[in-house]
């Protein structure tokens, strides 16, 4: 009799261990960036009316990641397996690319849900006519990170 009682602790004591986490978020590490215009000193939003933006890795064809007829920023994934990003934007009639570097870095989310990409901003660089300028406002882009969080502005 108390070989059972004791047989059935370890097996309820063992089961309550073997709790399994379901992990129901997604933990994507996106950079937001927002369309901003420069004039006489003062910084506004804008809206494109056409907007183009391309994924460019080496050895892989372009990846089409938005075409729009009109958009104020745009919110894509950086590639954790190299230390820069590249985008070819088309923004009405003017074509750039945009080169992002960082440095990534990997930690631990939890057991059920594993792990989040960190990435640290480093520089943007734009070669073409549509960007004038850029500013890194959060150089830090997060698995965890808000809803309303931009990363980069892009001046047009």
């Amino acid at each position: 009799m108390k070989l059972r009682i004791l047989l059935l602790s370890i097996t309820v004591f063992m089961t309550g261990c073997l709790v399994v986490e379901l992990c129901d978020e997604s933990y994507d590490s996106e950079l937001v960036a927002t369309f901003k215009t420069e004039k006489e000193g003062a910084t506004t939003d804008t809206t494109v009316t056409s907007f183009t933006l391309l994924g460019i890795r080496e050895g892989v064809p372009d990846s089409l990641l938005y075409n729009s007829e009109s958009a104020s920023g745009f919110v894509v994934p950086l590639d954790p397996n190299h230390s820069f990003s590249r985008f070819a934007i088309q923004v009405d009639s003017l074509s750039d690319t945009l080169t992002i570097y960082y440095q990534h870095e990997l930690y631990l989310i939890s057991y059920g849900c594993g792990f989040g990409s960190l990435f640290t901003l480093d520089q943007l660089e734009s070669t073409g006519g549509s960007i004038k300028k850029d500013s890194i406002l959060n150089e830090m882009i997060d698995a965890e990170y808000e809803s309303n969080e931009v990363h980069i502005w892009l001046y047009l």
